[in-house]
């Protein structure tokens, strides 16, 4: 019995994607997009991403999941073409110009109308309806005021360390009128003169090296050629870099335990690049999993130095904005009991006011909602408790 060959890197990027929906099938996008499904296995193999007819495609793949709501973001959207050894969108290339301002241009972006008021899946991607952190923004764009320096973001899981990043790169997109009046203008016009790139360690082809400084490069827009090796890179981000640009490598943790060619090698030379080599022109921010009774960052194997930033529970003014966000009032004895309940942290906050908001729209009375509420917080009991 032969065996069955695996999924090419554009396979397993292609299906990380359509597991965020279980009931999309490679049989559907092939549908989708007019194609045989045998065109998409093959494509899935590795094969059939030559010619004139694969980055269309590519392209019609992209449009699909992102109408079906499994790919969110221009950097998704990129690293579907990068796996196909693929230029990123090109948003000067008239056939690609609608896809790339679909994921750029404020107006084209997720409507905040149709945004979930309460979000428990994923993680906060319209920055309208991100809350708190706001003195740590406040510190950072204030770090940020004269040349980039590092950051070093650390918390449990589900703390919102992704969140932040994505609201670090969405201020840029999303015009001052499209905020609330409290996510300061300076955050807004300082995001807007950095470029920001976000690297999600998740992703397995992440951890391959050549892959992740040729994705660096192409969202610099830089030359990218198809073997990259740390030496050039440094040499082409020192040659080429001429605006201000931070990185946001997301759960650097399982970049440590999972992908060996990232050693320390290979942060000793991203520092080096960042110290000497691009005038302060470079920045990361780096996120990582830590417990909450002892905060821990392994600045030895990275090293690189930052501004230490814990995510921790929100301030009570911050919860009480969240839950205020509420198309329907909450009463004050609710409100009390979701702030007690939660222990102020971002997720159980979210999944409270979730619960209380589907029971006030659907017209129950009483006090259920409560017990599901706590049956749901079960699951993340272990991420939030000291004990």
């Amino acid at each position: 019995m032969s065996r069955k060959s695996p999924d090419s890197a554009f396979g397993m990027t292609l299906s990380r994607y359509l597991l965020r929906n279980p009931h999309l099938t490679r049989d559907q996008l092939a549908s989708g997009i007019n194609q045989d499904p045998a065109v998409i296995t093959d494509m899935c193999k590795g094969r059939r991403l030559t010619g004139l007819q694969a980055r269309q495609r590519v392209l019609h793949m992209i449009a699909w999941l992102r109408e079906h709501r499994v790919l969110f973001s221009l950097e998704e959207a990129d690293a579907l073409l990068i796996a196909a050894d693929m230029a990123p969108l090109d948003a000067d290339r008239p056939a690609e110009a609608a896809l790339w301002r679909a994921f750029n241009e404020p107006d084209l972006l997720e409507p905040h109308s149709e945004a979930p008021v309460f979000t428990i899946s994923y993680p906060i991607t319209v920055p309208k309806r991100f809350y708190g952190r706001s003195r740590i923004l406040d510190r950072l764009f204030d770090l940020w005021r004269d040349g980039l320096q590092h950051v070093i973001v650390l918390g449990p899981r589900y703390s919102g360390k992704t969140s932040l990043l994505y609201y670090l790169k969405r201020l840029q997109a999303d015009a001052p009128a499209r905020l609330r009046p409290d996510q300061g203008n300076s955050w807004s016009s300082r995001a807007h003169q950095i470029r920001w790139i976000y690297v999600d360690f998740r992703n397995p082809n992440m951890g391959n090296a050549a892959y992740l400084l040729r994705y660096l490069l192409q969202r610099m827009g830089m030359p990218a050629p198809r073997s990259v090796t740390l030496d050039a890179f440094i040499a082409t981000v020192s040659a080429q870099l001429h605006s201000p640009t931070i990185i946001l490598f997301d759960e650097v943790g399982i970049a440590r335990e999972r992908y060996h060619e990232l050693g320390s090698s290979f942060w000793d030379g991203l520092s080096s690049l960042a110290q000497t080599g691009t005038h302060q022109r470079l920045g990361y921010v780096l996120t990582a999993e830590s417990p909450l009774e002892s905060p821990v960052f392994d600045i030895r194997f990275f090293g690189i130095n930052g501004y230490l930033v814990y995510l921790g529970p929100f301030e009570v003014d911050e919860a009480r904005q969240l839950i205020a966000s509420s198309p329907i009032p909450f009463s004050e004895e609710d409100i009390e009991w979701i702030l007690e309940t939660s222990n102020l942290w971002p997720l159980p906050l979210q999944i409270l006011c979730h619960e209380r908001l589907s029971a006030l729209q659907s017209g129950e009375q009483g006090t259920l909602w409560r017990n599901r509420a706590c049956h749901h917080l079960a699951l993340y009991h272990a991420c939030f408790s000291t004990t």
